[in-house]
């Protein structure tokens, strides 16, 4: 299987499983920044009138207060990518200014929360395309077992050598894919050319919604 130059977007065709809602229509985090804005009102506010908001361990001037919003800042754009780690370490420091910070704190797990949760049904959706697609055209649906080469340099090659087994027949076979590629991942072929593909873990992730949908129906 050759790397192919082009997706082919046409050949693909949608599953039941429907695309989950872009992250700024989140309600959730909608209501969380809300409260952060309020934070950070009320810290002016305060400023404003000449009084002092709570700052811990040690309070900063004036002129320097503001400067302790950069953390929280950066805390959520980061926390929007989904990079954990770094997000909540930001979060915590944020803490300095009080009010914004326990606001930031809120607002960090609720990002996190709500980016795994549409990277999921992403994973779910991408799945159920590969299966739709597969089963529509007679096509073959074949997961990665290995691949080739060390991490370093699968990140920046252009194709990828990786080994697939097929799903309905089990046969093992060697074959060349465009750009990088995880152990795990599901891929539809037409020729020399993948078509649609879905990301490791994606078969579990189609499991629970099924799951989720069939408790929906019986309820």
């Amino acid at each position: 299987m050759a790397g192919r130059a082009k997706p082919s977007p046409l050949l693909q065709v949608d599953g039941g499983v429907p695309a989950p809602a872009p992250i700024y229509r989140s309600a959730a985090l909608l209501g969380a920044l809300a409260l952060f804005a309020a934070a950070l009102v009320w810290v002016g506010l305060v400023v404003l009138f000449g009084g002092d908001p709570r700052m811990f361990p040690v309070s900063a001037p004036e002129p320097w207060l503001f400067l302790a919003l950069a953390p929280s800042i950066a805390a959520i754009l980061l926390a929007l990518r989904g990079v954990a780690a770094w997000s909540l370490a930001l979060a915590i420091l944020s803490c300095w200014l009080v009010p914004t910070g326990l606001a930031t704190v809120l607002v960090v797990l609720v990002a996190l929360w709500t980016v795994r949760r549409i990277r999921s049904q992403w994973a779910a959706h991408d799945l159920d395309t590969v299966v739709a697609t597969a089963a529509a055209h007679g096509l073959p649906v074949l997961v990665v077992q290995h691949v080739a080469g060390k991490a370093g340099a699968r990140r920046t090659t252009d194709t990828t050598q990786v080994q697939v087994r097929d799903v309905d027949t089990g046969e093992l076979t060697t074959a060349r894919v465009w750009g990088p590629m995880r152990t795990g991942t599901t891929l539809v072929r037409q020729g020399m050319n993948v078509i649609a593909q879905a990301p490791p873990g994606a078969d579990a992730e189609l499991r629970r919604w099924v799951e989720r949908q069939n408790r929906r129906s019986d309820a």
